[in-house]
């Protein structure tokens, strides 16, 4: 009995190195992760950081900072909230970062807050975004990789949703408001509502200085082409197609974007495309 104690000893003896060398490297690359976490929040924002992520999160959640502000930021209105459907880790999203290679007029990020924005998962804006989430309305973006561009524009006042991996370009604005109404005099002086929801599915890229406008419906797979007004519902067309125009008309079929890194390096090296400028 003694005997098979001290051998089973032996044996945890022989495999404690391995097991301390692994914790050291674990540790230290944990420590290195969050000295660079700390790096890019000192380049932050710090004041308006603090602001958008007590004002508007819970504290439990807010105390993790998921929500990193860079640059000049307003907050105009705060009256609402944003749900995190992901628990919440430093860094989830990034407001205002100068990533973008397109300089705009609008250095300024202004957003008001007085209904619910819904964020699934990590993204980004770059700076000058313009986000106005009006009272009861409801602004949802997906499970990640959703970008939205320099000079950003949304105006929800009811319900806007954006699904997961909507890249979006330069001086994009999407509004589910037509904001003045108007009287069909050929239809009995009929008055239609000022909003109707816009729903952007997944795995869409939109072009720079398109405009997305209400009751508008963009199924998954779908290209937007650049200065394109999309006013409509085309949940009828099929995946991998382009949309172009203005107003915008289905132009394609069977087209698709891109969206793996590496894919598009290696396109880069064949195709002699220098991509330094981004």
């Amino acid at each position: 009995m003694q005997k098979h104690y001290f051998l089973n000893t032996s044996k945890h003896l022989k495999k404690f190195p391995q097991s301390l060398h692994r914790f050291i490297s674990s540790s230290f690359h944990l420590s290195v992760s969050y000295l660079f976490l700390i790096l890019r929040f000192l380049r932050t924002n710090i004041i308006k950081t603090l602001l958008v992520n007590f004002r508007l999160l819970p504290w439990k959640q807010a105390i993790r900072l998921p929500i990193f502000v860079y640059g000049r930021f307003t907050l105009r209105g705060a009256k609402g909230k944003i749900v995190l459907k992901q628990p919440a880790r430093a860094e989830m999203i990034i407001i205002g970062k100068k990533s973008s290679y397109v300089t705009t007029t609008v250095q300024r990020t202004i957003w008001t807050v007085n209904g619910t924005l819904v964020f699934g998962g990590p993204m980004k804006f770059a700076f000058g975004s313009y986000l106005l989430v009006a009272d009861h309305a409801t602004l949802s973006f997906g499970t990640g990789g959703t970008y939205c561009g320099s000079n950003f524009k949304v105006f929800c006042f009811d319900k806007i949703t954006i699904g997961d991996n909507v890249r979006m370009a330069w001086d994009i604005q999407i509004i589910d408001s037509s904001f003045h109404y108007t009287k069909n005099l050929n239809k009995d002086g009929h008055i239609a509502p000022l909003t109707k929801p816009i729903h952007l599915v997944s795995n869409i890229w939109v072009g720079n200085r398109s405009t997305i406008s209400k009751g508008s419906v963009v199924p998954n797979e779908t290209i937007i082409a650049s200065n394109s007004l999309v006013n409509k519902d085309f949940s009828d067309i099929p995946p991998y197609s382009l949309l172009a125009g203005s107003p915008a008309t289905l132009k394609v079929t069977g087209i698709q974007r891109i969206w793996d890194d590496e894919t598009q390096q290696k396109l880069d090296e064949e195709f002699g495309y220098n991509r330094t400028h981004l």
